[in-house]
């Protein structure tokens, strides 16, 4: 689990941070690509906290039950 979400925060920070190639492109399209860029980038960042968060609720619900029976 931990694993995964590295290599998703890796991949959203690639797309955060380095900018796409802009050979051969217009202004407008390189602000749209770097617009589309940062967006899958935050999305791959949120997605993997929300992934941590709830593989550590089912971690907490799991050993809460284990403890109750």
């Amino acid at each position: 689990m931990i694993i995964m979400a590295v290599l998703l925060i890796s991949t959203g920070l690639m797309f955060l941070v380095y900018p796409q190639s802009t050979a051969g492109a217009a202004d407008q399209q390189i602000k749209n690509r770097r617009s589309a860029a940062r967006w899958v980038g935050a999305a791959l960042i949120v997605m993997s906290c929300f992934f941590l968060l709830m593989g550590t609720m089912q971690l907490f619900d799991e050993s809460s039950h284990y403890i109750g029976h």
